[in-house]
């Protein structure tokens, strides 16, 4: 499923809801009408809400758990609010220059070694996000949307202020969790930055306890899942050319690719970088070897570059190129048909050069330029010989977990990671863009209270102070709007 088929099944469901629910209200369908006074459910243009009053009590009794702990953490988290607000913005404005570059750079065919992602971006499942993390974006964001409400509605009623109820709603399929207060206003300056920052302050807790988390998931996992032994892989995609019979099954662990040992997730994502673009090696072969398995056939050129001595019809077998020392030269066949299993075992080192085999000789597949010869090594398995271009490896995805056991299911870790790994994205995306002078965001209230009490002993009338803000918040909002444009129009260019 694409982005334009979720959101043809998005829209469709919309419709039909604001069909059904306008078809019921008008015809009083008094099921209908009880269900949605009942439940707080309602419909709106391409939106669900729902809200209720009946978590009011639980979050009272939540706001009372060890008070005076509670009071110091709302106030530690508006100081650390206040100092994101300038990196907030700088990080919004290099951003934006990053997607500015992005969008009007003509794109390479090999990209660059030093190119850098862009800090933050905006997520559309179907474009930059795949489609079977659908699951992990909105569970990730309804529960940083939901914990960052909470903060705001704790730190009200710590400040005795009356929580009016709570509330999801979905916007297509975003959700926004909200929670209706009462005026804030009338409070001191140092309350209302408590309850406006608590939001932001949950986030940033949210985000960093998600990291925490990802960093100890090995530790955690410990009794059920090794880390550090090599790579499993869990799905194998047809165009990674190592599929079918004698090649890798789901569940292999890899233990080395090519000359590079393997270990965990990092490691193997520096051998497949290393295989790309390391020059290729030969193998150091005795004469004996080469003379009792030598299988060559007239020899034929398959295209301009390319020398073929074997059976066309043999799968196990390579023409190998004898590669003659300047310095030890050698009356030895130029190729050689040989069985690439068997070269690989009997094999005493890998060269570039004769010279660097002892008492015996180099030989280098002859095989196309784009195109190499990987041995990918299994534990407990026999090796797995690839013959093809390198970038087909990046089709097979594997978890740096491999069970001990067979009791749970493989999928955890990497569940677990993708949703902290979402969670610190949305947590912290939502602190950043949130702490934000910006008309409707927790930046524009907070903006206002900091520039009523800094400048409430130079600036005398209330208005002045009233119209810096106003400013400070329309110049917030150009930011985040002209960011938002360059986001999608990034993302119109992956459509095209």
């Amino acid at each position: 499923m694409d982005f334009f088929a979720l959101t043809a099944i998005v829209v469709a469901f919309y419709v039909a809801l604001i069909f059904l629910d306008f078809t019921f209200k008008s015809c009083s369908h008094y099921p209908y009408l009880m269900l949605i006074q009942k439940t707080g459910l309602s419909v709106g243009p391409f939106q669900l809400r729902w809200y209720t009053t009946s978590l009011n009590r639980l979050i009272l009794k939540m706001s009372f758990w060890h008070p005076k702990f509670q009071t110091s953490w709302f106030t530690f988290g508006s100081w650390i609010t206040i100092c994101l607000i300038i990196p907030s913005i700088c990080l919004v404005i290099v951003s934006s220059a990053q997607l500015c570059k992005k969008i009007f750079t003509v794109p390479t065919s090999e990209p660059s070694s030093n190119q850098q992602d862009t800090f933050l971006e905006p997520i559309v499942p179907g474009i930059n996000l795949p489609m079977s993390d659908l699951s992990y974006y909105v569970f990730a964001l309804m529960f940083s949307t939901v914990f960052h409400e909470l903060g705001h509605a704790l730190a009200a009623i710590r400040e005795d202020m009356h929580v009016e109820g709570v509330g999801l709603m979905f916007i297509l399929i975003l959700p926004v969790a909200y929670v209706h207060l009462d005026d804030i206003t009338s409070l001191p300056s140092s309350k209302q930055l408590r309850v406006m920052s608590a939001g932001v302050w949950h986030n940033i807790v949210q985000a960093l306890m998600a990291y925490l988390v990802l960093w100890l998931l090995p530790y955690m996992l410990f009794p059920f899942f090794t880390v550090g032994h090599g790579v499993m892989t869990t799905q194998i995609n047809q165009k990674s050319g190592v599929n079918g019979q004698g090649g890798l099954v789901t569940g292999d662990v890899i233990t080395q690719l090519g000359n590079c040992d393997v270990h965990d997730f990092d490691s193997w994502i520096d051998c497949l970088n290393h295989t790309k673009t390391s020059v290729d090696s030969g193998f150091c072969l005795s004469p004996e070897f080469v003379q009792h398995h030598d299988e060559t056939k007239p020899v034929h050129y398959v295209d301009e570059y390319i020398i073929n001595c074997c059976d066309p019809n043999s799968k196990t077998n390579l023409c190998f190129e004898y590669i003659e020392s300047l310095s030890n030269p050698q009356e030895l066949p130029n190729h050689s048909c040989l069985n690439v299993r068997k070269v690989i075992e009997r094999s005493t080192s890998p060269c570039d050069a004769d010279n660097q085999c002892s008492s015996a000789h180099c030989y280098y597949p002859a095989i196309r330029k784009n195109h190499k010869l990987v041995v990918i090594k299994r534990e407990k398995k026999n090796e797995v010989l690839f013959l093809g271009q390198p970038t087909e490896l990046q089709y097979i995805s594997v978890t740096q977990y491999v069970p001990k056991t067979d009791y749970l299911p493989n999928s955890i870790p990497e569940s677990i990671e993708k949703f902290c790994k979402y969670l610190i994205m949305f947590a912290g995306g939502l602190a950043v863009i949130n702490v934000i002078p910006c008309f409707y965001f927790d930046g524009e209230k907070i903006s206002r209270v900091l520039v009523n009490t800094i400048l409430k002993e130079h600036v005398e009338y209330l208005s002045v102070r009233l119209a810096i803000s106003i400013c400070l918040t329309i110049f917030g909002s150009l930011i985040l709007i002209i960011y938002m444009i360059l986001g999608f129009w990034s993302l119109i260019k992956i459509i095209n």
